[in-house]
């Protein structure tokens, strides 16, 4: 007999804790006040990484010993609230409850535990901003080693003549390394933005 359907051969009812688990993942909005600079970063990590700010978010949220410590660290003191912006960030419905539950536990507040919440991703931003350099400095170098290719294509041609299987089969390997150069420079353009980005605008002694 199927698991999933009652004796009398209807669906199981759904079960209470995963609705509570559905609901959890609803997107709602957050308005906070945050540093550009801190918004940058989770803006450009996420469009470097793939995945959404949403997701992001949520995987910060998740920690529950990083928050209670950043939390606790706030206690006897606020963080500068110079230069902050209003920022709206879409979240899910678990993440938002769990830093109001927090906030609301150690009487600190949401933008600053926010705050060093995105903190938390320098490691992997300053990660992402070095294999970006290793990413510029690599594509130099096959650029460099394409265009080099295209002067040695011409000689052969001269050689042996546009009709020679020879040069054809040299052509195509050209035309092939042009599609890739081409898609390897898009994939390296993606990544400018973390790379131009000053780190040290986002780091802050707490």
């Amino acid at each position: 007999m199927n698991e999933a359907k009652s004796k009398n051969g209807n669906q199981a009812p759904l079960q209470l804790d995963n609705f509570s688990d559905l609901l959890g993942k609803k997107s709602v909005r957050a308005t906070l006040w945050l540093r550009p600079e801190v918004i940058s970063v989770l803006r450009i990590l996420s469009t470097q990484l793939g995945i959404k700010q949403k997701s992001l978010f949520d995987f910060l949220m998740e920690d529950m010993k990083a928050l209670h410590s950043i939390a606790k660290s706030l206690v006897d003191g606020r963080l500068d609230k110079d230069k902050r912006i209003r920022k709206t960030l879409v979240v899910s419905h678990k993440s938002l409850s769990t830093l109001q539950a927090v906030a609301e536990q150690f009487s600190v507040s949401r933008d600053d535990i926010v705050e060093l919440l995105i903190q938390r991703l320098l490691p992997v931003f300053e990660k992402e901003h070095r294999r970006q350099g290793n990413r510029e400095r690599a594509v130099a170098k096959i650029k460099e080693h394409f265009n080099q290719g295209m002067p040695l294509m011409d000689e052969i041609r001269r050689l042996v003549g546009e009709q020679d299987s020879l040069y054809r089969s040299f052509q195509a390997a050209m035309d092939s390394y042009a599609k890739a150069f081409a898609e390897i420079e898009t994939v390296v353009d993606k990544g400018n933005l973390i790379y131009k980005f000053p780190i040290e605008f986002i780091k802050r002694d707490t």
